[in-house]
This record gives structure tokens, sequence and C-alpha cells, in this order.
């Protein structure tokens, strides 16, 4: 019989990750909540390069287009909706994948991460 490795499904509890979840939202892990939450960081702009499937945040203040950051009450993460934009770049949300991600609160992209292959619909 020949055994298979089995791969975890989430990243360690210490790195920042985000993923999306199948209902059609931005999440970010423990790690990431925190950072994000210490650096006050509520409202940002959610950019795409679609030609090398580059996702990026960018704080602001007040702007129409931007989504708001919603920290969960127990304080095990944060996230905000983005169904539209997910089915708009054409990232597969039907089961959770997470990524690892830096946060960088002093740069204009507080988090810049390109998008796996295997998180991009066929």
């Amino acid at each position: 019989m020949a055994y298979e490795i089995f791969e975890r499904k989430m990243i360690r509890i210490g790195t920042p990750a985000m993923s999306f979840s199948r209902i059609g939202q931005i999440v970010f892990n423990v790690p990431a909540a925190h950072l994000l939450k210490a650096h006050n960081i509520e409202n940002t702009l959610l950019m795409w390069d679609s030609a090398a499937k580059k996702l990026a945040l960018k704080t602001t203040t007040k702007d129409n287009r931007a989504y708001t950051i919603r920290y969960n009450g127990k304080g095990n993460g944060a996230s905000f909706s983005a169904k539209t934009f997910l089915d708009y770049a054409g990232i597969d949300y039907s089961e959770r994948k997470s990524i690892p991600i830096e946060i960088n609160p002093s740069s204009e992209f507080f988090i810049e991460v390109a998008i796996p292959a295997i998180c991009i619909k066929k």
C-alpha cells in the first residue's frame, strides 16, 4: 500500500495569512488581523493586476470604492465581503485556501500578494 502526504489546509497560526471564504469574503487569520488592527487599518481599496495575477490592498480614509474591514469580536480574525471582486478577478473561492502574506503598513500597498495558480478559476 502506498502512502500519500496529507497537505495542511491552513497555515500555521503564527504566520499572517489571508484566504477566500466560500461566501465570497477575503478573510485574515488571527496574526494578520492583530497587525491590521494595531495599525488602525479599517478601510481599504482593493486593487487587481490581471496580467500578474496580483492583489493589493491600500489603506484609505474616505472613498466610496473602499471596503470596510470587520474585526471579529473575539479577536479571532477579520474579513470583508468581496464576492463581486473575486468573480471579476476569476478567483476560485469554492474551497478555502490560505495564502501567506506580509503586512507592510508603511508602504503604499499594505498587502501585495501574487495569487497562486491553484486559486485561479480555469
